[in-house]
């Protein structure tokens, strides 16, 4: 059994998530309908939503087919959204997930933090395929996915809002070099 560890990039540090960053992850993006519009998960339009996904994210730290992390900007110690790799019985692989607040958007952090997320799974979790999914309408995350070396697979039926909307979807798939 593997302990979600704390890893390090270039601008951030990325750790698991503590009950203490319930306001920050409130406010950040899990309040806010645009960050989960093309996520499973549907907004939270109070705190105590917050703290309950923050109990079930606390509870499978210790866990080794989950690994979620929260992503802190180094130069102002800001959590600016959170990364996620973890075991899809549906595709019996590894998925990845991600998203950030509004203001942290456009400036490479998914990407950065991302990056860091996959080489863990491939050199201590010795991964060797991870899926990925992104609704068509959604590019900005198509192009993260393609900056972290996946392949794109087919099209899917992609659903959000916790399973109340279907988009048009796109598959991805890494492999290990």
């Amino acid at each position: 059994m593997m302990k979600t560890p704390i890893l390090e990039t270039e601008r951030l540090i990325l750790r698991p998530f503590t009950m203490d960053d319930a306001q920050a992850v409130f406010h950040g993006w899990e309040s806010d309908p645009d960050v989960a519009k093309y996520m499973f998960w549907t907004s939270h339009n109070d705190i105590g939503k917050t703290v309950e996904w923050l109990t079930f994210e606390t509870g499978k730290v210790e866990v080794d087919d989950w690994y979620r992390w929260a992503f802190v900007r180094k130069d102002t110690d800001e959590l600016i959204g959170t990364g996620l790799i973890y075991m899809e019985e549906e595709y019996n692989k590894f998925e990845i997930s991600y998203n950030l607040g509004k203001k942290a958007w456009g400036n490479g952090y998914a990407t950065e933090g991302m990056q860091e997320i996959i080489r863990f799974a491939a050199d201590v979790l010795e991964i060797k395929e991870i899926v990925g999914i992104h609704a068509v309408e959604n590019p900005a995350s198509e192009n993260i996915m393609i900056k972290l070396g996946f392949q794109f697979m087919k099209n899917i039926p992609y659903e959000c809002g916790g399973g109340t909307k279907t988009y048009e979807g796109k598959e991805y798939l890494w492999k290990r070099q």
